[in-house]
């Protein structure tokens, strides 16, 4: 039996009227791969994360998660179980602590053996939010919140990590511990696709690279191969 590819796109499309934010993305993320999205601002590499996370309709084209459309119930619902989503924006109930945001995704998720408590405080530990495990979101900086949307995303099984400007807001020693993160997931046979501005980041993480230019895709390949380009052409991360 043919083995599911873990994400795929085939001619992936959002129009909004005149505007085309992404003109025919075809992509596909196999188990433990990690790709990142590349491009300036405005590229299409958040529309195309929303739309394969299923939070944005595409205008035409399809996705595929685990074989799963996250677009029409009930595929939507097998899709979204093996997605974990990390926005550009941290997206946090005003009420919950730390603590309990990974709770309710980890239940919500079917994790709820003896060991998730001891699990939960590993990964607080590791990203530095042990501390802060009952603060409400208000009580914390903006790398804070991204540490605690990250959590909620590597506290649950996922086959897809779906990673939007992950990066932002995070301190050099963050981001070094994010990568490895990311690198443990790929180990354990995690997809990894990803968009960053920053190039060194995604060093010795990602496997591949696709970079966008108003919608449209000008270059893809190996990752070293598709960053010397960016860097020949001029692009540069900002």
């Amino acid at each position: 039996m043919e083995a599911v590819t873990a994400l795929e796109t085939k001619g992936l499309r959002r129009e909004y009227g005149r505007l085309v934010a992404l003109a025919g993305l075809d992509l596909a993320v196999g188990p433990g791969e990690c790709v990142a999205l590349i491009g300036a601002n405005g590229s299409g590499k958040s529309t195309a994360v929303r739309a394969i996370a299923g939070l944005l309709e595409p205008t035409a084209g399809s996705v595929r998660v685990c074989g799963h459309d996250p677009h029409e119930e009930p595929a939507a619902e097998t899709a979204r179980a093996a997605l974990a989503l990390v926005p550009d924006t941290p997206l946090l109930y005003d009420d919950l602590t730390v603590r309990e945001h990974l709770e309710l995704v980890a239940l919500s998720h079917g994790v709820y053996d003896d060991g998730l408590d001891a699990r939960i405080d590993a990964l607080l530990e590791r990203l530095g939010l042990i501390a802060r495990e009952d603060f409400i979101p208000r009580e914390l900086s903006r790398g804070m919140r991204q540490k605690t949307q990250l959590a909620c995303a590597l506290v649950r099984p996922a086959r897809v990590l779906l990673l939007d400007e992950p990066v932002v807001g995070l301190d050099p020693p963050s981001q070094l511990l994010l990568a490895m993160l990311l690198r443990e997931a790929k180990a354990a046979g995690a997809a990894v696709l990803l968009t960053t501005h920053q190039m060194e980041f995604a060093d010795g993480l990602a496997d591949r690279a696709v970079m966008l230019e108003e919608g449209e895709v000008v270059d893809a390949g190996p990752w070293a191969d598709v960053r010397e380009r960016a860097e020949a052409r001029g692009w540069a991360s900002t």
